[in-house]
């Protein structure tokens, strides 16, 4: 009996330690962009310039520089559309004239990431929504 045990956890540990191997084998893919503005990732500002952005995880993006250092990671989390795009796509959110990198999506996945919100972004948004509401209720009084 102990010997069965022994012999099912060995080979347990050779199927995980072989699906790692295999995981880890997978090269991460790269989209490389020119981005012709400032532009937020999490609460760090970026200038406009040559950027790449690799997935090394699942629900986890690296943003490098053009010398390929890491400037910015951030946690995402899935995002699905009916229709894959065609080419590799960066969506910004703009809120009070800031362009923050909100979503990434790879070409011929119909799967995109979006990416966490800072805390920096939530009082912006926050920010706006309530001027935007005093303004509708001075608009509405006599």
């Amino acid at each position: 009996m102990k010997l069965l045990g022994r012999t099912l956890t060995s080979l347990l540990l050779f199927v995980v330690y072989q699906a790692g191997m295999a995981y880890a084998q997978t090269p991460a893919s790269v989209i490389r962009v020119n981005i012709p503005f400032e532009f937020n990732v999490g609460d760090k500002t970026f200038p406009a310039g040559d950027y790449s952005l690799t997935q090394p995880m699942q629900h986890f993006l690296v943003l490098r520089d053009q010398r390929g250092h890491t400037v910015a990671s951030s946690f995402t989390s899935g995002v699905d559309v009916s229709a894959p795009v065609s080419a590799p796509t960066l969506r910004f959110s703009s809120v009070g004239g800031t362009h923050t990198l909100s979503e990434v999506w790879q070409a011929g996945d119909p799967s995109g990431q979006r990416l966490m919100e800072s805390s920096k972004q939530r009082s912006m948004v926050a920010n706006r929504r309530s001027a935007e509401a005093r303004e509708a209720a001075e608009g509405s009084q006599p």
